[in-house]
């Protein structure tokens, strides 16, 4: 993308009526013009009303240029064009507003006879045909000069000025607004450039022990290895997103200086100069200058789509050093792994990542000839929904052919949706197996293909699930959590924790929530002792636990919090017929979270007991370092004061932390300090910046 716009003749060299382009009295270095206009005589293309109205903007007392102008007129180096010589510039002037009320002129001739709609300055296939030269964005318009400033501050400016205080836009046409659009896009790469630049700077304050900053753009061959935890800190970023800005920011000082240029001027987005950095990686530094110079010796590489920039800078790397292209593939090869996310529909994905490129091939058209198979047999849906049945299939989680139908169940409810109502209460709780849903299995030939929300079989008691009591009583539509999934609708999470109630392997907690979703007490279900006579219930005759929580304070000076819940899952998920339900009834012994440790469950040695680790998971479901979400589960119990310092292996002092960041708090710099109560805790980095770390808030 050039850094000026290109010459437009349309708006200073347009023939005046019925004058052809090669005789324009309008242009200063055709026949009659620079030495006409010198001599101060009213062209003869225009009139002399028109031409006084074309000067009236400027006024009587309007004595031209001063001493500063005349000036730099008369250097050499910086003075107008040959042609210009000696033309005064309210000449000049003039002659530009001249030209532009003709051209504004021919856009409203062509707007009454329907040729382009009124605010739209172009006409499809033809020469660009720019509108009125009015209004607060004016300058954006085709071929102004704002349409392809250079990003900066200047141009931020302008474009806030233009889009108006409350970004109404008023008296912005279609033209001006798409020169606004690209304004902004300019802006958005130069800010991303700016941010790496910063993060470059970074880096090198943060140099890895005995690196010397003497790479290009005075950087260090490698980072210190905590730096990464420090910049997600920072910028509310996960270690593998800062780890790749770190990266980016590096690569784009050492190896790629053109790319770098591009991003500054706003001639490729941050996804671009990604694409470009990430097929530059195994190139040398001067390999990669050559791989750029071919990508960025191509005039339209502003032009180009994100595919276009990686098809082109592939072949770039290639033709530099084909080897290089095989190293990075077998490189990446070595993180085959298979990764599961929450789609932005609520849905789930599952997918192979870095297989080998032949696998993949056929592995697709494997399951491309079992979905026709599928279709052959009856099994409705289109080929990509049947692609997703065969693929499920291979996997073993559901069989598109069996139209058995699951366990039997109430029925429907109001929408037509089996009536399975689902889970444990607002805690950690059981994920369960069992058969799913009733009717038919998701896929068979008499139902739709997969149906959302469905439980395929193969849904244990090994997830954990956290559903709203107020959602499984259907008295609110609040939604569940799963780790890894993340968010799940009420429905959803209803039928998942009504498979969980099927199975008897699964396990059910009870946690109580404060006003922010923060944990205040908890409790783990166990079975009720069918000779203990309910506390209470006296006062509450033919009240049963199936009939939802039934609450019994603790005794008398226990810790706020305290007491039991008893509570059928199994009725409560409508997963049991009413001789069932009075067997699967469990009592739950509140612990209290909240406010103040009473030490209550401090282990005597390092490593903390069941119930400790359980609670303590149950106060930070992750690890504590704000960014990471790593769950409790995969992290390690770390003291925020090192236990052989005096530190307690108590739920005050101890918390989960993933490996990467045990590996950081024990580095120089930082520091991890509890911040007043269970479950708080506050990090300090080596910049001195401190950052709280806050205990895990529930659906409510």
């Amino acid at each position: 993308m050039d850094s000026e716009p290109a010459p437009d003749p349309g708006r200073d060299q347009d023939p005046g009526p019925d004058e052809d382009d090669s005789a324009s009295p309008a242009s200063p270095g055709g026949p009659g013009g620079a030495a006409e206009l010198a001599a101060g005589v009213t062209p003869d293309w225009l009139d002399d009303a028109g031409w006084e109205h074309a000067c009236g903007r400027y006024d009587d007392d309007d004595d031209g240029p001063g001493d500063e102008d005349a000036e730099w007129y008369a250097d050499p180096d910086y003075g107008p064009p040959p042609e210009l010589a000696g033309v005064p510039i309210a000449v000049i002037f003039a002659q530009a507003q001249a030209g532009g009320a003709e051209e504004a002129a021919i856009t409203r001739q062509m707007i009454e006879v329907g040729a382009c709609p009124a605010g739209y300055a172009h006409i499809p296939g033809a020469s660009p045909v720019t509108g009125p030269c009015d209004g607060p964005a004016a300058g954006f318009a085709l071929g102004m000069p704002f349409d392809a400033l250079p990003p900066g501050t200047t141009l931020a400016g302008l474009a806030d000025e233009a889009s108006g205080q409350d970004r109404a836009f008023a008296e912005v046409n279609d033209d001006q607004l798409m020169g606004l659009i690209g304004a902004r896009q300019r802006l958005g790469s130069r800010q991303a450039w700016e941010l790496l630049m910063t993060v470059a700077e970074f880096i090198r304050r943060r140099p890895a022990p005995g690196c010397k900053l003497e790479l290009p753009g005075r950087m260090p061959q490698v980072w210190n290895e905590h730096s990464a935890s420090e910049l997600a800190a920072q910028l509310r970023l996960t270690g593998h997103a800062a780890g790749v800005l770190l990266w980016l920011a590096h690569d784009l000082t050492v190896k790629l200086p053109a790319t770098s240029a591009a991003l500054r001027d706003g001639v490729i987005d941050l996804d671009k100069a990604h694409i470009i950095a990430l097929r530059c990686w195994a190139l040398t530094p001067a390999e990669a200058r050559a791989a750029e110079a071919i990508l960025f010796a191509r005039a339209e590489v502003g032009e180009m789509t994100e595919g276009m920039v990686r098809d082109r800078i592939a072949r770039a790397v290639i033709e530099v050093n084909p080897e290089a292209a095989a190293r990075r593939r077998e490189a990446a090869a070595k993180e085959r792994r298979v990764e599961v996310w929450t789609e932005n529909s609520g849905n789930a994905g599952l997918a192979g990542r870095e297989l080998p490129p032949a696998a993949v091939l056929a592995a697709s058209q494997m399951l491309t000839a079992r979905a026709r198979q599928l279709r052959a047999a009856g099994v409705e849906g289109g080929l990509d929904e049947l692609r997703v049945l065969a693929y499920l299939e291979k996997l073993g989680v559901l069989n598109p052919l069996d139209p058995t139908p699951a366990d039997d169940g109430p029925g429907e409810d109001s929408n037509g949706r089996p009536d399975t109502e689902a889970g444990p209460d607002g805690g950690p709780g059981g994920g369960g197996g069992g058969r799913g849903p009733s009717g038919s299995r998701p896929g068979s030939p008499g139902g739709a293909g997969l149906v959302p929300g469905a439980v395929p079989v193969g849904f244990a008691g090994r997830v954990t699930l956290t559903v709203p009591l107020t959602t499984l009583q259907r008295l609110a539509e609040r939604p569940g959590v799963m780790p890894r999934i993340g968010a799940v609708d009420p429905a959803l999470a209803r039928d998942l924790a009504a498979a969980a109630a099927r199975n008897p392997a699964s396990t059910w907690c009870l946690t109580v929530t404060g006003p922010d979703g923060r944990p205040v007490a908890h409790g783990c279900g166990r079975p009720a002792p069918r000779d203990q006579p309910e506390r209470g219930k006296q006062d509450r005759p033919g009240l049963q636990a199936r009939d939802g929580p039934i609450y019994t304070p603790g005794d008398a000076g226990a810790p706020p919090g305290s007491g039991t819940v008893r509570l059928n899952p199994a009725a409560l998920t409508k997963t049991a017929g009413e001789a069932d339900a009075a067997g699967k009834e469990l009592v739950f012994a509140l612990e209290p979270l909240a406010g103040p440790c009473d030490h209550r469950h401090e282990a005597a040695g390092h490593d903390p007991g069941a119930m400790l680790r359980h609670l303590t998971g149950v106060l930070n479901g992750t690890c504590t370092f704000p960014p990471c979400r790593r769950p409790e589960s995969q992290s390690d119990y770390e003291h925020s004061l090192p236990y052989d310092q005096g530190g307690r292996t108590c739920l005050c002092q101890a918390g989960p932390v993933c490996r990467h960041n045990h590996r950081d708090k024990q580095a120089p710099g930082w520091r991890l300090e509890e911040a007043g109560s269970r479950g708080w805790f506050r990090w300090t980095t080596p910049s001195g910046r401190s950052y709280l770390s806050r205990p895990t808030q529930y659906p409510d």
